[in-house]
């Protein structure tokens, strides 16, 4: 069981895409301490498939779960995660065993080392391994899938409450680039009731060199604009220019529903299967376009989109 005070909530997550786009998978190892209320941890296992996307969560006792930071692990019911694995059982809906063979990039953390040692902002997140490739076989509700050589990541979040709203973004492999990865999010603070305007943030690995935003001070320089679901953002950063979008279609989403650590619901809308397009210039390119078909893309909201259910 975890040493963790209310109130307070964790993710732990594995996502993966086949090379060719058509099909994803994201499991996700999670806890919650409310401030009023049971604590739960949870097992959420997405599949995002054109012939029909599923989803289920299954909720266990606290006392079934174990999230360990050194070494790296959680454990809820017969599931586990790790940086090397990830295997489970959801009795009546299916299964997976699946090995995680890391990448050499380095961990990205999207924050600034102030603000993971900060009260605000109350979400962190941190990939640790922005690359990886994943093996293995997974079940779920008749879907069968052989993963071979799946492109995914391994990620960690975790804070006192979820961001009041958000767009998340994330690119394991670039079409024409497989070593570039991106992490970006737009998040909106709240004053009360009213939403503020968003903040973007975003680390960008492109042949051999990074370029990031991670503080509030720097997100004068960038910009960011979304709605279901179209994202478009761009930043400054010394002499490089960078502009892009993330894309998806109602039909490529997955709904979810998240409760908050303080009460309420939150509404995730989730598309492991959108499409981002990034053009870079300045002095370190010449003019450069990266496209992916295998980009992540969130949207956390209160409010309900009739157009894309909730399966989970």
């Amino acid at each position: 069981m975890t040493n963790a005070k209310a109130p307070y909530y964790e993710s732990r997550f594995l996502r993966a895409n086949a090379a060719d786009g058509s099909r994803a998978i994201w499991l996700r190892e999670t806890l919650l301490l409310p401030t009023s209320g049971p604590a739960s941890a949870d097992v959420w296992v997405m599949v995002f498939d054109p012939a029909g996307h599923r989803a289920h969560r299954q909720s266990y006792p606290i006392g079934d779960a174990t999230f360990d930071d050194d070494p790296w692990a959680v454990r809820i019911g017969s599931t586990n995660l790790d940086d090397t694995s990830a295997a489970g059982t959801v009795p009546g809906h299916g299964y997976w065993e699946l090995a995680i063979t890391p990448g050499e990039q380095e961990p990205v953390r999207v924050l600034s080392e102030r603000a993971y040692r900060a009260r605000i902002p109350t979400a962190k997140t941190t990939v640790r391994h922005p690359q990886a490739r994943v093996d293995g076989r997974l079940l779920l509700d008749g879907a069968d899938l052989a993963i071979d050589g799946w492109t995914g990541s391994v990620n960690h979040n975790w804070g006192t409450r979820h961001t009041p709203a958000y767009a998340y973004g994330q690119v394991c492999a670039f079409d024409d680039a497989p070593d570039t990865t991106l992490e970006i999010v737009t998040a909106r603070a709240a004053l009360g009731p009213v939403l503020l305007p968003g903040v973007t943030l975003f680390v960008l690995r492109h042949a051999g060199l990074e370029f990031a935003v991670r503080s509030i001070s720097g997100s004068l320089q960038t910009h960011g604009r979304y709605r279901p679901f179209t994202w478009t953002f761009g930043a400054r950063v010394g002499e490089q220019m960078i502009e892009g979008e993330i894309a998806t279609v109602p039909a490529d989403v997955i709904g979810l529903t998240y409760p908050d650590t303080h009460g309420g619901t939150k509404y995730c809308y989730n598309s492991s299967l959108a499409r981002c397009r990034i053009q870079l210039a300045g002095k370190a390119f010449t003019r450069t376009e990266l496209t992916s078909r295998q980009a992540m893309f969130e949207i956390l909201t209160d409010d309900r989109l009739d157009d894309v259910p909730l399966l989970a």
